[in-house]
């Protein structure tokens, strides 16, 4: 009979994915997931496989965490120019609270390990597809309600704002002063509401 598992699984998952994110893929090595999440080696690989698999289980568990949530976000009532900012915005607070900000998985994944890996690529684009698509439902709210122009290119204007969230993780791991960049997402946000009628 089969020894029942001792261990939450996707809580498992969740802290993996919190280490790969603050240490990359290639630094974090099997001893230190089993060291940190509290697994033992032949657990870890019985219930996920090799280290790989865990990585790959955790990129989906961060789409599902946080670039699915993008859309529920932008869409929950009243103004939504003004939660495109917080979320923009909410990033860069975070990396001020922070002794050393890890930046974004996706963003840092893709920098690590891409090109080379296509089922990594796959997950990068997917993450990065459910966030431009948040931005594009939010966007479109936006042209409704009469926030922003209908005759913006809505399409292209939720890929900038894609671009920009992830530049914006990138920039703010080596800025001495993230909060400076505040700035230019507000000027990127103007640009945004300048051929409203």
């Amino acid at each position: 009979m089969a020894r029942p598992r001792t261990f939450d699984e996707q809580d498992v998952i969740d802290r993996a994915m919190e280490l790969f994110w603050t240490r990359g893929y290639e630094t974090t090595s099997v001893t230190d997931l089993t060291s940190a999440l509290g697994v033992h080696p032949g657990t870890l690989y019985r219930t996920f496989g090799d280290k790989r698999a865990l990585f790959l289980r955790a990129l989906a568990h961060y789409h599902e965490r946080l670039a699915a949530g993008l859309a529920p976000t932008l869409l929950e009532g009243g103004p939504v120019l003004p939660r495109i900012r917080a979320v923009l915005i909410g990033w860069i607070d975070l990396a001020v609270r922070q002794d050393q900000p890890r930046g974004c998985l996706i963003a840092n994944t893709a920098g690590e390990l891409l090109p080379g890996d296509e089922e990594v690529a796959r997950s990068v684009r997917g993450v990065l597809s459910a966030v431009e698509d948040g931005f594009l439902q939010g966007l479109r709210a936006a042209a409704r309600q009469g926030e922003i122009s209908p005759e913006l290119d809505l399409p292209a204007a939720a890929a900038m704002l894609t671009m920009l969230l992830e530049g914006l993780q990138v920039v703010v791991k080596a800025d001495s002063d993230p909060r400076r960049l505040v700035a230019a997402v507000d000027t990127a946000l103007l640009a945004l509401t300048s051929g409203r009628g």
